[in-house]
């Protein structure tokens, strides 16, 4: 197993604050992550569920100040990564917010690049849900 991480960042065209309420509150995943079926959470935990499964998140840390959602994955199936910690930060730029996202994960070195583009591909597809989500609002 080799040690990797990965980040996109997309702008998105709704207000920073308004991208925070929906990342920070960490709740409601299901709505903006399609892959995702189902979502609660209770305490630090948030429990999601997959067509490919279940799996379980450690809530790490909300920093409300900085726009900042810190947790961890140790497994699941969705991807051929395991040790997920997860960090997503909220930025603002021209009344627009920037979605950073960042893993750092464990793979097997022949499945790195894949795991790379499935990253990718959910990350965007979350950020794009979150600025769905508000516009709908």
């Amino acid at each position: 197993m080799n040690k990797s991480e990965h980040k996109i960042s997309v702008a998105i065209d709704v207000p920073a604050e308004k991208a925070w309420e929906i990342v920070g509150a960490v709740d409601g995943v299901d709505k903006w992550l399609a892959p995702i079926n189902t979502c609660r959470v209770e305490g630090d935990k948030r429990f999601c569920s997959t067509d490919d499964g279940a799996f379980t998140e450690d809530i790490l840390k909300v920093d409300d100040d900085n726009r900042e959602l810190h947790y961890a994955i140790p497994q699941q199936n969705m991807m051929p990564i395991s040790n997920i910690l997860g960090m997503m930060k909220v930025r603002e730029n021209n009344d627009k917010a920037i979605i950073d996202w960042q893993w750092e994960f464990d793979v097997e070195e022949n499945t790195e690049e894949q795991a790379r583009e499935m990253l990718s591909g959910v990350g965007q597809m979350g950020i794009k849900g979150i600025e769905s989500l508000i516009l709908e609002q």
